[in-house]
C-alpha cells in the first residue's frame, strides 16, 4: 500500500472532566472521516507530556491535499464534531497541515499502538538517506508505525517531524537506546536541531 502523502494534525485544549466523552466522539469523527473524506489513516489520544500535556490530537491522512478540503466539510456536517465544539470544554491550539516524506517501516502495523513519539527539528536537508539507514532500529524494537513530515503550515512551517507508533514503554526505551548507540544517529544530531519530542498516549 503507497504511503499516503499529507497529514492533518489537531491538538485541542479539553477539560479533564470531558476528556473521555470527547475521545468516544473522536472516535465517531474518524469513522466519518474515513468514509466521507476518504482519510486514509486516523489516530487520535492525549498529550502525555511537554506543554500541551493533557490535551487532545488528532492525526489524519490523506493521499492528496483536497482529502483535507473533505474534511473540513465532514466537520460541518458531523454531529460528533459539533457535541465536541460547542460543549464549551474544548479549544483548538494548533492545526496544521504536514507533507509525509518517503520514509517508513517495511512492515505497517493496521493496529491501534499505545503510544506514540513525536520530534520535531529544524534542518535544510530532508536528510532522507541518513533517516532511512536509522529505521532498523524502529523495526526491530517493536515500533509499529513511523511517519516522517515537512510542516506546511503554521509556526512551524519548514520544520520537520518524526512520528512514531509503540506498544509498549519499553519499546519506546529500547528504541532510544539503541538509536543512541547508533555512529549514525549521533551523526544526524550534530545537523539537526530538535525544539519539541513528546509522547502521546493513543486510544484509537
Amino acid at each position: 500500500m503507497p504511503l499516503p502523502k499529507y497529514m492533518m494534525v489537531t491538538v485541542a485544549s479539553c477539560s479533564p472532566s470531558f476528556t473521555g466523552e470527547a475521545l468516544g466522539h473522536l472516535g465517531t469523527l474518524c469513522k466519518e472521516l474515513k468514509t466521507q473524506a476518504g482519510a486514509a489513516t486516523t489516530r487520535y489520544g492525549v498529550m502525555a507530556t511537554g506543554e500541551l500535556a493533557g490535551q487532545l490530537i488528532l492525526f489524519q491522512t490523506y493521499a492528496e491535499l483536497n482529502g483535507v478540503d473533505a474534511a473540513f466539510g465532514v466537520y460541518q456536517s458531523s454531529s460528533a464534531y459539533r457535541s465536541l465544539i460547542s460543549s464549551g470544554h474544548i479549544g483548538v491550539t494548533f492545526r496544521n497541515i504536514l507533507k509525509i516524506e518517503d520514509l517508513a517501516l517495511k512492515n505497517t502495523s493496521t493496529d491501534v499502538p499505545a503510544y506514540g513519539v513525536a520530534t520535531r527539528w529544524g534542518c535544510s536537508d530532508l536528510m532522507l538517506r541518513e533517516l532511512s539507514a536509522e529505521v532498523p532500529h524502529f523495526e526491530e524494537n517493536g515500533a509499529m508505525i513511523l511517519r516522517y513530515c515537512t510542516i506546511m503550515t503554521g509556526s512551524a512551517a519548514g520544520r520537520r517531524v518524526l512520528i512514531a507508533g509503540y506498544p509498549s514503554m519499553d519499546s519506546i526505551q529500547n528504541t532510544y537506546e539503541a538509536l543512541r548507540a547508533s555512529k549514525g544517529y549521533n551523526a544526524i544530531l550534530q545537523k539537526i536541531d530538535i525544539d519539541w519530542r513528546n509522547i502521546i498516549r493513543v486510544a484509537g
